[in-house]
């Protein structure tokens, strides 16, 4: 006791904490849940029996043999007996077992996948506590998030996750993604989400708003009647779906669709209902980690052509009015949401969301619209923030398709070529709708293989055909993770197939998801061509005509790829502010690149 009183405050407290208890030898064992339990040497054998079951489910590996797992439990229950700890846990146990397995690999190379199999994710101590403060890497990691309560926990979470799917995938795909040759966007989401949704707003004006996806959660409301449901449906549909996707969410033809709840009003109600839209989308600061629903809206000024014979959908009917009849509220509307946008909040900051995207069409090169165009450009010139959605060029599908835009650069576009239920879903013949997304954007590190290429466009483009390969790869894995997430009803408000209110039948799923798209970004194209030219794209001619070279010749060999792997793949500018920094900092600090990324950078 003497000797206990002498020893420094520090030192008896963890004297106690260290506590000896033995049975049999060996040292208690503090288990994960926070029990205190026997040495028990099966309990090893038993989770590299059960554990391993992922490399049959995953990699097409076989699971460990019962022979083999004696063997490692065997060597694992000789170093603990050898070293004597004081303290035992489970992670502990679980951490002597892989260093075990990583050692063996070198002979048994399956042992490499199960030690990724066995590996505990999540975080340090240390690096969890920075989070909590809002200090470390994380601080500054998405330029979206904004630290507060919700935040610190979706961090946390998000690098078990991250961790947890780069295990579980082909390591040749995690190393890609790891060194910073491509970048798996929304990682933390990969076996759970798909990526983007443009939704047909039709399809929630006519069954109702069931913000769960199945109504045992939620209260289930019918379909709007009054202009300000409609309005606030709009939101909440938006909102429901950031839960079921990792990235932007969006409305096609906004100002169209909700023109026949608009009929009758007067302009300060419909400006006020514009109003409660943008403070409603910009003040529900609850998804993703405390996020604002990153969110856009297209913008038609009046009625596209291809709709004006078109039933229109309100109060859980169709027709029989089309939406030709509602020219002039549609020209209210929009009128109305982009005044609201010039004014701003109440201290006059823009609206961050939702993105508007201002529809560019032949139709509306008239006289009549020239004080609306007006109107969108004194908001450009104050602020900058509205887009120009150009539905001119042919692949936009104008004319006898429909088009859209998400998350700020990915085009989406159907047309009766590309979908045999076209009119059907023009026409919302049985609920059928249109529903168009992405699964996945897996991006290009562009400058990284300008460097590689050193001055050779042939190797350029071989490089860059390889990652395209690689991006292809991770699509496929992310297919399998998701055609278990919806098989087992886990993305519930996207599968939701509600009750038709006139006839009862159940509708069609809310998303189709045979449609959507898988994404090959492009970030640093600009560094990419300065390296190779010496000058940056509006520096000169040369810079143009490579990266235009370059990306027809990738644009053609994606046609290839998405021909022979059966699924839609698009190539895109991908909007990345924060991949680009990724990129940028994994050639600086990599002893290949970083002095070629200084010239860069």
């Amino acid at each position: 006791m003497a000797k206990h009183r002498d020893l420094p405050q520090y030192q008896r407290r963890i004297d106690e904490f260290y506590t000896e208890s033995l049975f049999m030898g060996m040292p208690m064992v503090h288990t994960t849940d926070g029990y205190l339990i026997p040495w028990d040497r099966s309990r090893i054998v038993e989770m590299l029996a059960k554990e391993t079951q992922l490399a049959e489910t995953m990699f097409d590996i076989p699971a460990i043999s019962e022979l083999t797992a004696e063997k490692i439990a065997d060597e694992v229950e000789r170093r603990f007996r050898l070293t004597k700890p004081r303290f035992v846990s489970g992670p502990m146990i679980r951490e002597v077992t892989n260093n075990l397995l990583l050692e063996w690999s070198q002979e048994v190379p399956e042992f490499g996948i199960y030690r990724n199999l066995l590996t505990r994710v999540g975080v340090p101590i240390y690096d969890a506590y920075q989070i909590d403060i809002g200090s470390g890497f994380e601080n500054k990691e998405n330029a979206n998030l904004q630290p507060n309560p919700e935040t610190i926990h979706k961090k946390k979470a998000d690098r078990l996750s991250k961790e947890q799917y780069l295990l579980l995938m082909d390591p040749k795909l995690a190393s890609a993604h790891t060194k910073g040759d491509i970048h798996i966007h929304t990682l933390e989401y990969f076996g759970t989400r798909p990526f983007c949704q443009d939704w047909d707003l039709r399809y929630f004006l006519y069954y109702g708003l069931v913000p769960d996806g199945q109504g045992f959660r939620s209260s289930v409301a019918g379909p709007a009647k009054q202009p300000e449901v409609a309005i606030l449906h709009s939101v909440k549909v938006l909102a429901a779906g950031q839960t079921n996707f990792s990235g932007g969410q969006g409305f096609m033809y906004y100002t169209l669709f909700l023109a026949p709840f608009l009929r009758g009003l007067s302009y300060e109600k419909v400006k006020q209902l514009a109003q409660m839209m943008f403070y409603e989308l910009t003040q529900t600061y609850v998804t993703r980690g405390g996020q604002l629903v990153f969110s856009n809206i297209q913008l038609p000024m009046g009625v596209p052509d291809i709709w004006k014979n078109v039933p229109a959908v309100k109060k859980g009917q169709v027709g029989p009015e089309t939406y030709g009849d509602y020219e002039d509220e549609v020209q209210m509307f929009f009128r109305a949401i982009n005044e609201v946008a010039l004014e701003g909040d109440y201290w006059g900051k823009p609206f961050n969301f939702p993105k508007n995207e201002n529809y560019v069409s032949p139709e509306f090169f008239k006289p009549e619209y020239d004080d609306l165009w007006l109107l969108v450009h004194e908001a450009v010139s104050k602020f900058g923030s509205p887009y120009f959605d150009n539905m001119l060029p042919a692949y936009r599908g104008y004319g006898n398709g429909i088009s859209c835009y998400q998350c700020c650069a990915y085009q989406f576009s159907n047309t009766p070529e590309t979908d045999e239920h076209f009119n059907e879903k023009l026409w919302f013949q049985d609920g059928m709708h249109f529903s168009m997304g992405g699964w996945q954007v897996v991006s290009l590190n562009m400058p990284r293989m300008a460097y590689q290429a050193n001055g050779d466009y042939d190797k350029l483009l071989a490089l860059a055909k390889e990652n395209m390969r690689l991006s292809m790869g991770v699509f496929q894995a992310k297919r399998r993770w998701m055609d278990k997430a919806l098989g087992n009803n886990m993305v519930p408000f996207a599968t939701q197939t509600p009750r038709d209110p006139r006839t009862g039948k159940k509708g069609p799923p809310a998303v189709d998801f045979s449609e959507l798209v898988n994404v090959i970004g492009v970030v640093g194209v600009n560094e990419m061509v300065q390296y190779f030219t010496g000058s940056q794209l509006h520096e000169s001619d040369d810079a143009i005509r490579l990266a235009v070279r370059l990306l027809l010749d990738m644009e053609k060999f994606r046609k290839g790829l998405e021909i022979r792997s059966g699924s839609k793949v698009m190539l895109a500018r991908t909007p990345a502010e924060s991949t680009a920094q990724t990129f940028a900092v994994a050639d600086l600090v990599s002893p290949e690149y970083k002095q070629m990324a200084r010239q860069m950078v």
